[in-house]
């Protein structure tokens, strides 16, 4: 057999165990009421190479995570960030209000100092510290939404505002990532060099965002100008759409849209890269160019199910560069510290200026512990940090941890504080 013959089947045995034991994971998770991401992940660290991953059947290693299956996780968190972006209209920067952006600014900023101040003090190199700090500065707008309609509490006023501070949050914390990846490929630190990134950072991210929302979209409108193009059955067995589907677009191919909708995310996500940025930054404005569209519906619906096989194995792959064999008495000393400190800088960063602003302690208490959740974008982060050498194992480790950890609070602690903490009468 030769080398390329065992490089395929390799990445096929892996593919096929780790996309099994994925949606196992999330299955399990969702079974005891927590989000699915937090399964997969601990099925990833499960099967890594350095536990059950390792173990041979018939002469081959059941789990090898080879440069083509870090490829189909990079897709998954491309993939992933362009479904956020479809979720996010650009609208809702000019409806989140004063309340939200100061919400939001919090939640990057002091994070962002806890995270890069522990790792620094822990004797860590900065580059590490810049990339653990920007992993904190995450919040998963997905989590938060889900939570708070779980709850039935998806209409009060600081749902509102948590909503919005968690899109700008989304946003700002991309931005603080394409700032501290620009610097990462600098070999000295100086606030000429973070001027320079944060200006090339904002600068891209707003032109591209700009020319998708109002030159892409309204292109995408003229060759599709009905807002449902392909006719369908919604679930209460209606037909919807023309009575001949595609007559009036001056596109006919079947899947045109969805596919043009697809390249879309890939050439913006290159565009990123070429700019010496996050490709997941140019995914999320491709998606956030789409959602402008009338073909939003379809190009979701597309999306979502591509994401049921990729985003688990983005999630199912990271899992697995846990290696908890290596963890001593200090890194699990580090990972507990790190893990207050997001939890803190989440609380105190986002429920600070809410109270602020609007002297409402219960709104306060929920809009801090409703942004505390870093999910999947804070996964992302981890994922660049330990493909790119960045993170040693124990500073990997502890992240992963981090976000596993303030994934399952977060649901608990917002269900609790609505049940336990009384607004105040007026």
């Amino acid at each position: 057999m030769s080398a390329s013959d065992t490089f395929v089947l390799e990445t096929l045995l892996t593919l096929c165990l780790l996309l099994f034991a994925a949606k196992i994971g999330g299955e399990i998770a969702r079974r005891f009421d927590i989000a699915a991401v937090v399964g997969e992940l601990l099925a990833g660290i499960i099967l890594a190479p350095t536990l059950i991953g390792g173990l041979h059947v018939f002469g081959m290693q059941l789990i090898i995570v080879n440069d083509a299956v870090q490829m189909f996780a990079e897709l998954g968190a491309v993939m992933l960030l362009f479904l956020v972006g479809l979720e996010t209209r650009f609208a809702d920067f000019t409806k989140s209000g004063l309340v939200s952006t100061a919400v939001a600014i919090g939640g990057v900023v002091v994070p962002f100092i806890l995270g890069y101040t522990l790792v620094i003090l822990w004797g860590y190199p900065s580059k590490e510290a810049l990339l653990v700090g920007a992993a904190l500065t995450a919040t998963s707008i997905a989590i938060t939404v889900k939570v708070l309609k779980d709850i039935g509490k998806s209409n009060t006023s600081e749902s509102r505002i948590l909503i919005g501070a968690a899109v700008i949050d989304d946003v700002l914390g991309l931005i603080v990532l394409a700032i501290v990846l620009g610097l990462l490929g600098g070999e000295e630190l100086n606030l000429v060099d973070i001027g320079i990134v944060a200006a090339k950072a904002i600068g891209f991210w707003l032109a591209l965002t700009l020319l998708g929302v109002f030159a892409v979209a309204k292109l995408i409108n003229r060759l599709c100008p009905r807002r449902e193009c392909p006719r369908y059955i919604d679930s209460e067995g209606i037909l919807h759409g023309p009575e001949s589907p595609g007559t009036h677009c001056i596109l006919k191919c079947d899947g045109a849209q969805e596919a043009s909708a697809i390249a879309m995310c890939f050439g913006f996500a290159y565009l990123a890269g070429l700019a010496g940025l996050a490709p997941i930054l140019g995914a999320f404005a491709a998606g956030m160019s789409i959602a402008e569209t009338k073909i939003l519906h379809t190009i979701q619906e597309v999306t979502e199910k591509i994401n049921f096989l990729m985003a688990p194995l983005f999630f199912v792959v990271i899992g697995t560069y846990v290696d908890l064999t290596g963890l001593s008495a200090g890194s699990l000393a580090f990972a507990a510290i790190l893990i207050t400190l997001a939890m803190l800088g989440k609380v105190i960063g986002c429920g600070l200026p809410a109270y602020l602003l609007n002297k409402d302690m219960h709104q306060a208490v929920i809009v801090g512990l409703g942004m505390m959740s870093r999910g999947e974008v804070g996964l992302i982060i981890a994922g660049i940090g330990a493909t790119s050498g960045i993170f040693s194992n124990e500073v990997f480790s502890a992240v992963v941890l981090m976000v596993v950890v303030t994934t399952v609070v977060t649901p608990i602690a917002m269900t609790q504080a609505y049940k336990h903490i009384t607004r105040p009468t007026t």
